[in-house]
């Protein structure tokens, strides 16, 4: 039992690597060939060495590999497996098709997210074609009260608004628009319940919006699902988000009968 605390820690640790791995990096280093080392180590908080001895131990079992010539790393064929594994487990996969089809209906680049703790988990993203585009990785981590999917999340929540507020910590502020007071937040979202979708208008990154909607069957008040759709403010102005949320509300419904809510 004394070794758990050190063994949980390398684990969140190994998680946290590939997490770096499977999202492009602010800088811009991330590209086909993978990440250097000391960028993983910068973007994880780690030490290099750490950050090496880990990466070793992911090679080890295949969810990492790192190229010969450059000795960049890259996520490996296993993480591959396990990614595939999980969508095919929850019937995910399924949902592909109609992603595709909202995306190029659209133009935009579009994502399902699920609630996972006190974030919300993108599972599935189809990329939009044009060159400027608002991209969320599957893996990727939103946070609740600034994103439009994590809004309508938190609206149909099956414990409810005020509970759902509630379980927030810290709303942290990333741009003049983001909701920083519960009270706000829950105003927000029982606009949000009241109309059907939610809305991000540059609250996370300035010149980014977002709608999202609810992935609801007709017998229930509550999801686990939202699928959403974003790009660049020049394009989603907040008329063109109204006309999206209509979009996206009838591929919901497709989602919703195949048993993902």
């Amino acid at each position: 039992m004394a070794a758990e605390p050190g063994g949980v820690q390398s684990v969140a640790r190994a998680a946290a690597i590939l997490r770096a791995l499977a999202e492009p990096h602010p800088d811009g280093s991330q590209t086909a060939d993978g990440l250097p080392l000391a960028v993983v180590a910068k973007t994880t908080g780690l030490s290099p060495s750490t950050t090496h001895r880990l990466l070793r131990a992911l090679i080890g079992e295949h969810l990492v590999e790192q190229d010969s010539s450059t000795e960049r790393y890259r996520l490996g064929p296993f993480a591959g497996v396990l990614g595939q594994g999980y969508l095919s487990s929850a019937g995910l996969e399924r949902a592909v098709p109609i992603l595709r089809s909202l995306c190029r209906q659209t133009d935009e680049s579009v994502s399902l997210a699920t609630l996972h703790g006190t974030t919300a988990l993108v599972v599935l993203q189809e990329h939009s074609p044009q060159p400027l585009r608002v991209d969320h990785l599957a893996g990727k981590e939103l946070f609740l009260h600034a994103s439009a999917m994590g809004k309508v999340l938190l609206a149909f929540s099956p414990s409810g608004i005020t509970d759902a507020a509630a379980s927030l910590g810290e709303l942290s502020r990333f741009t003049p628009h983001t909701i920083t007071t519960r009270q706000e937040l829950v105003r927000e979202l029982e606009a949000v319940r009241t109309r059907g979708y939610a809305i991000n208008a540059g609250e996370r990154y300035d010149g980014a919006n977002g709608v999202a909607v609810p992935v609801i069957s007709p017998t229930s008040s509550s999801t686990n699902f939202a699928l959403g759709i974003q790009g660049p403010a020049t394009r989603l102005t907040a008329e063109r988000m109204t006309e999206l949320a209509d979009i996206c509300r009838r591929a919901a419904v497709d989602i919703a009968a195949l048993g993902i809510h």
